[in-house]
């Protein structure tokens, strides 16, 4: 597919976004809008923050072509003291409108259209993101992400809720742990609040905070964070750990 319809497809998609959703992730990532025909990944990821509650996931993400790549996602949640319970069920679909050069660098531009399948006790949500990201003096890359989610069961709450994600890292010639690929920065994760009723900027959760990446040469890979709140509104502290590997 040439990059115009995909574009228009894009546009399109985020002119339906009035607002945008979700609860403060633990889980998270400030994605990226890439897709290469034939790459398959499975990934877990682990989330805590300072009152306990624990969050986690298990997915898995195969591309078909250089533009379309699907992901199956299993969440989990688990209360200070409770035992684990199942959360819900995605399917996450990346569409890639803008590639990147050859050698992964410069911008590239991407669209994630996801239905989560909830356990019963919430409802089921579609949401829309836009990924963004862009390498550029040859160490540096900055990803965003605005993302939409909207309730879509018989006691959805009107209106939507929106988010965004913002990360910068530096690759780093270190070889540490047999790794030699290695990235440091920080990123910004933030929610506005719904809207039908937009929240004043103490109410909203805004959180910063350090991330680390690294792969290995056998296709594993970890990424490590850790953000604290910046506002009234925000959790006042989260970890999270995400290993995967590519295949």
């Amino acid at each position: 597919m040439s990059l115009a319809p995909k574009l228009i497809f894009c546009c399109s998609s985020i002119v339906v976004m009035t607002g945008i959703a979700s609860a403060q992730s633990l889980t998270g990532n400030v994605g990226s809008a890439g897709v290469t025909s034939g790459e398959q990944a499975a990934e877990f990821r682990l989330g805590i923050d300072d009152t306990g509650l624990a969050q986690s996931r298990i997915h898995y993400e195969q591309a078909f072509s250089d533009w379309y790549q699907l992901r199956a996602i299993v969440s989990l949640r688990r209360d200070d003291g409770e035992a684990w319970d199942y959360s819900g069920f995605t399917v996450e679909n990346w569409f890639q409108w803008a590639e990147e050069q050859s050698d992964g660098a410069g911008f590239h531009g991407g669209l994630r259209l996801a239905y989560t399948f909830a356990d019963g006790t919430a409802d089921d949500e579609f949401s829309v993101r836009l990924a963004l990201t862009d390498r550029f003096a040859s160490s540096w890359e900055w990803r965003a992400n605005i993302i939409a989610g909207f309730e879509t069961g018989n006691q959805r709450t009107d209106g939507a809720d929106l988010q965004s994600r913002l990360q910068i890292t530096k690759a780093v010639p270190l070889t540490l742990f047999n790794a030699d690929k290695w990235r440091f920065g920080a990123e910004l994760f933030s929610e506005y609040g719904n809207s039908e009723n937009f929240l004043g900027l103490e109410d909203q959760a805004h959180q910063v905070g350090p991330v680390v990446k690294t792969t290995w040469r056998n296709g594993i890979y970890m990424q490590v964070g850790f953000r604290s709140g910046l506002t009234d509104g925000s959790d006042d502290y989260m970890g999270k750990v995400f290993v995967g590997r590519e295949f």
